[in-house]
């Protein structure tokens, strides 16, 4: 039962003991109605308890007395409002009135999370006559909605800084969560399908046997007409959707630029990444686009800008060091980056398989 243990546990002790539905009724009613001042948990316990035992009358019977008494200072109109239905077959004049008198009294304290209001607009008898009803269930909605919004906002950008970094584990519990809590969001699916369709593409690149290597050729003409026209529907998809967003919520077409490298659609994650704002996780999302599409030039200028204009953090050093070092020896420059890859390994040697890159550059 939600909201107050300690009556659902008297209520499972008298049960225990033998007592009848109708006597544990009549025993808790007794108690509470004693009372001068009930909680809002404490009366949403007992509503809810009643309501479920289809005593409703005793119930009713219950509100009215604390309307007598004044004890409730959170009054349930929506629950009270369901009993005086089924016990008296419709609300009269003066009932609707007082309902009106005290929903009009709570609002003007402008407190949203108010619990006669949250109670009332549960009725959707209420809630159809009275405007006031109405305006909170659209302002509760717009609340809620924006807290969503944040939550998202907040989840997609630290995947997107897992990512960056390569923080696998964390990444998979991150997209774990956007999965959870938005499991009917169309940009979190393409989020999620974009990670699993590359997940199955580095295990199969791990585990694919040379003999199979002759049978990809035919495999991939095979695949190459259904492909193209899921990317095409892909690009087109995006493209709306970043329209859209540069009016509405330009922020967000940094996931569109993420969204498009995890396809290798660089050319377009590009595009996209220019017509995000510039923030200091966007250039260096541009950064390791110009990196995947092999543009090198391109991505040692930028590096060299972002030095100059950007605060440093300890990763976004290492990104820079890194990624120059990719982009010489991308340039053929192959002693310059060796250098720069060995200093970054001095400093943090688990940074990106360092070793492992030196190892094989100096080997090649």
């Amino acid at each position: 039962m939600a909201g107050n243990n300690s009556l659902e546990l008297e209520i499972n002790t008298l049960s225990q003991e033998g007592i009848s539905l109708e006597m544990i009724c009549t025993e808790i009613i007794s108690k509470y109605a004693k009372s001068d001042v009930l909680s809002p948990s404490e009366i949403e316990s007992i509503s809810h308890f009643l309501t479920t035992a289809g005593r409703t009358d005793i119930l009713f019977k219950f509100y009215l007395r604390c309307l007598k008494k004044d004890s409730l200072p959170d009054f349930p109109w929506g629950s009270f409002t369901k009993a005086y239905i089924e016990n008296q077959s419709q609300l009269s004049e003066e009932i609707l009135d007082i309902i009106e008198a005290s929903l009009t009294a709570n609002n003007v304290t402008n407190n949203t999370t108010n619990k006669t209001l949250e109670n009332a607009s549960k009725s959707p008898i209420l809630v159809n006559i009275n405007p006031i009803l109405s305006t909170y269930l659209i302002t509760r909605k717009k609340e809620f909605e924006n807290e969503r919004l944040q939550i998202k906002t907040k989840l997609i950008l630290q995947l997107n800084h897992n990512r960056l970094y390569q923080l696998h584990e964390q990444e998979e519990q991150t997209l774990r969560q956007l999965v959870k809590i938005f499991p009917h969001d169309i940009e979190i699916k393409l989020l999620h399908q974009a990670h699993l369709e590359k997940k199955a593409d580095d295990i199969l690149a791990r585990i694919r046997a040379p003999s199979l290597k002759k049978y990809s050729k035919k495999i991939l003409e095979t695949q190459s007409l259904e492909t193209e026209e899921f990317i095409s529907e892909l690009k087109k998809h995006i493209g709306e959707l970043a329209d859209r967003l540069q009016t509405e919520s330009p922020e967000q077409i940094y996931n569109l630029a993420m969204l498009a490298l995890q396809f290798d659609l660089y050319d377009l994650s590009l595009e996209l990444i220019n017509k995000s704002p510039k923030t200091f996780a966007s250039e260096w999302l541009k950064a390791e686009i110009l990196f995947e599409s092999s543009r090198f030039l391109d991505l040692l200028k930028h590096i060299e800008s972002l030095e100059k204009t950007m605060t440093s953090t300890p990763e976004s050093t290492y990104g820079a060091i890194y990624l120059k070092a990719q982009a010489y020896y991308g340039l053929g420059q192959k002693q310059m980056a060796i250098q720069l890859l060995e200093s970054l390994s001095a400093r943090v040697t688990s940074y990106r398989s360092t070793e492992a890159l030196i190892h094989e550059w100096k080997t090649s």
